[in-house]
């Protein structure tokens, strides 16, 4: 009897070709399953930033009162030209330089410092951690109203203390002084941002290997010379990160200008933002508004780029 066997070459062989053709024609349902996840995230993105960022670009390039869109009429660079005669506007400028310098190196010298502090495990470090980190989680907006009223001439307590400890002299109408207005802007932006970058400071520190310290320790390096020697250089990248990240949340202020003083007095407090903010929705000039957006997302997009590009630090070990 004779019997038949099946050749083994030719049905191995099939068997991985049908295989990876069932994992090819797969390929396609792993996207499918994946779109409901990443649909959402797509969405809100087009929706709240990529329409309106291109809304404001078609727009800066306008003249139109924000009442018809018919009566939307195209001027071009008009607007952009326009600001080279506007006053306000570069010192609007000169203001978000200056939230730029003075907010930046607070957050991050005052959150470095803090957090280096924290490091030494110090008693109750934990509860001051969550201390600091509270102004950080307060609204803009509860911010500048509780602070527009402990400052206020009439209702604030700041006078009063001042008088009760015998510094009377000092006391002022602060808020309403143009010479002290942008400085107090500053500091409050400062003390409410600092304990966020703090935690990332902390959350690096905590990475530095313990045998780093204890090595510096062995060779003699004292508590100074340790955060010198070892601890700042392996600080860098984090630095560059905060410096990035405080610089752009600097350039974007509006809330607490608006809130506090809006833009005022005299234009003593104007930033990029607030004085946009008024030319378009009070003044009814939407395309001058948008181009003087344009030019504040201009300066964030270089800012940002060239701190990516050029200043960023390899952590030495």
């Amino acid at each position: 009897m004779s019997t038949q066997v099946a050749p083994v070459t030719s049905a191995g062989a099939a068997v991985p070709a049908a295989r990876l053709a069932t994992r090819t024609r797969s390929v396609p349902r792993h996207w499918l399953l994946a779109l409901p996840f990443l649909l959402p995230a797509l969405v809100f993105y087009v929706v709240f930033l990529l329409v309106p960022l291109l809304g404001t670009l078609a727009l800066s390039l306008t003249e139109w009162t924000g009442f018809n869109f018919a009566d939307i009429r195209f001027v071009g660079s008009d607007n952009f030209r326009a600001m080279g005669q506007d006053p306000v506007f570069w010192q609007s400028l000169r203001h978000n330089v200056g939230f730029l310098g003075g907010s930046v190196v607070l957050k991050t010298v005052v959150a470095l410092l803090l957090a280096l502090a924290l490091d030494q495990r110090l008693p109750f470090s934990n509860l001051f951690r969550g201390v600091y980190l509270m102004p950080a989680v307060i609204s803009l907006v509860v911010v500048g109203v509780v602070f527009t009223l402990l400052f206020s001439p009439s209702l604030g307590l700041v006078n009063p203390f001042l008088t009760a400890i015998g510094l009377g002299r000092f006391a002022g109408a602060w808020l309403g002084d143009p010479a002290l207005a942008l400085p107090i802007l500053i500091v409050i932006d400062a003390w409410h941002g600092f304990g966020l970058y703090m935690f990332l400071f902390i959350s690096r520190l905590i990475a530095i290997p313990q045998d780093l310290h204890d090595a510096a320790h062995v060779d003699g390096a004292g508590g100074w010379q340790a955060i010198r020697d070892v601890t700042l250089p392996l600080m860098k990248s984090m630095v560059a990160m905060v410096v990035l990240l405080a610089a752009i949340e600097s350039l974007k202020m509006f809330s607490l200008v608006y809130v506090m003083t809006k833009g005022g007095p005299s234009h003593a407090t104007e930033v990029l933002s607030t004085w946009a903010y008024f030319q378009a929705f009070t003044a009814n000039k939407i395309g001058y508004g948008s181009a003087i957006l344009v030019v504040l997302l201009i300066i964030t997009f270089v800012l940002a780029y060239i701190q990516v590009t050029r200043f960023q630090f390899a952590d030495e070990a």
